[in-house]
């Protein structure tokens, strides 16, 4: 009889705890989840900080959660390791706080967001498993990988001579933007007779340039693997770095899709260190898993003439069929370009387009 009894109290014992779990388990139970940066380059580790809180005298003896951490968050339908679930499992004491970090590595470009976060606990006596979904507005850009500058020394010299050759066929006579040393090859026009009987040296005015745009990127995602669209964007990530140090201004535009609209991805020109963290966010939330807005030719042909005439026009693309590299030569008239192709079999030099040849497996630059 008292074994009777004792097994009842006990089982009276296992359903009370088991209704206050129940009831109780996730109140006054907060997560705070975050990444330790808002942006990073390719390939950089990033740290996500988690910190829970139970501010109840009730303890969680099996507490877990769990989290995934989604690339381009907004395509429920993307594939192939571009969803990471990290899962967490520890002991909740009474008025307690946890905080925890997990160390994330190798993340490629791309726009990623803390989703599916779920918290689970259970009763002292393993009868009773809740679960509970939260929300995260946490964001994390990974920006395209930088190509080292001395694998672009021959593109970039050559396209910056083109640049600067505009750049002073393009000066603004009534328009002064200061006064610098003279050199040699400086016109003697040019030279501020008044500033240099002051300093005792010669001195030359520059002028402001009638182009806003000095160069103007064009990115076709048309066609190739998925990894030579990502060479694609980290040679104009990597090109754009280089010529914004050399205070030349860029500006961006391509066929590709944003991972959180279906419009085009576009910069606008700009100078300075500012402008090279708006490229790059602009190129990392492209997304290559989906379908180009249109084709390359109908994407050059929508650009105002205007943008080109300022500007010193550049394509890259992975397109071995010519294609693009046609529909290029037809936009052009008269003007020059130059056009960089990633993976291609064969390259040339035509009267108004230069062709330069990316190698992404051997990682160099060649004619």
């Amino acid at each position: 009889m008292l074994i009777l009894w004792i097994f009842l109290a006990a089982a009276l014992l296992v359903l009370l705890q088991r209704g206050i779990y129940m009831k109780f388990w996730s109140r006054k139970l907060l997560l705070r989840i975050s990444f330790a940066s808002s942006a990073i380059e390719a390939g950089e580790p990033v740290v996500v900080t988690e910190r829970i809180e139970n501010r109840k005298l009730l303890p969680l003896p099996v507490f877990s959660y769990e989290y995934v951490l989604a690339r381009n968050f907004l395509v429920l339908t993307e594939t192939g390791g571009k969803r990471k679930r990290v899962k967490i499992k520890l002991a909740l004491p009474p008025r307690r706080a946890v905080r925890n970090q997990t160390r994330i590595e190798g993340l490629p470009r791309g726009i990623y967001a803390l989703s599916d976060i779920v918290l689970s606990a259970g009763d002292l006596f393993a009868t009773f498993r809740g679960k509970l979904s939260v929300d995260s507005v946490t964001q994390l850009t990974v920006y395209p990988e930088k190509i080292p500058a001395t694998k672009l020394a021959l593109p970039f010299r050559s396209m910056l001579g083109t640049v600067l050759t505009r750049r002073l066929s393009l000066e603004d006579p009534f328009q002064l933007r200061g006064i610098r040393q003279y050199e040699i090859y400086d016109s003697m026009r040019d030279i501020n007779w008044k500033a240099s009987a002051k300093t005792g040296e010669l001195k030359v005015n520059q002028h402001e340039y009638t182009t806003d745009e000095a160069l103007i990127l064009l990115l076709d995602l048309e066609t190739g693997t998925e990894d030579q669209r990502e060479t694609v964007l980290s040679l104009a990530s990597s090109l754009c770095q280089l010529f914004l140090r050399r205070g030349v201004s860029v500006a961006l535009q391509t066929n590709g899709r944003s991972c959180f609209s279906a419009h085009p991805v576009r910069v606008r020109a700009g100078g300075g260190i500012s402008h090279q963290t708006t490229v790059d966010e602009a190129l990392a939330e492209i997304k290559l898993t989906a379908s180009v807005l249109k084709p390359f030719a109908d994407f050059l042909r929508e650009i105002p003439e205007q943008d080109l005439a300022r500007s010193l026009p550049v394509v890259i693309s992975a397109d071995q069929t010519g294609t693009s590299i046609q529909a290029f030569r037809q936009i052009l008239g008269e003007q020059n370009g130059y056009y960089l192709s990633v993976d291609a079999e064969t390259a040339q030099k035509t009267d108004r387009i230069q062709v330069f040849t990316w190698d992404a497996n051997l990682q160099e630059v060649r004619l």
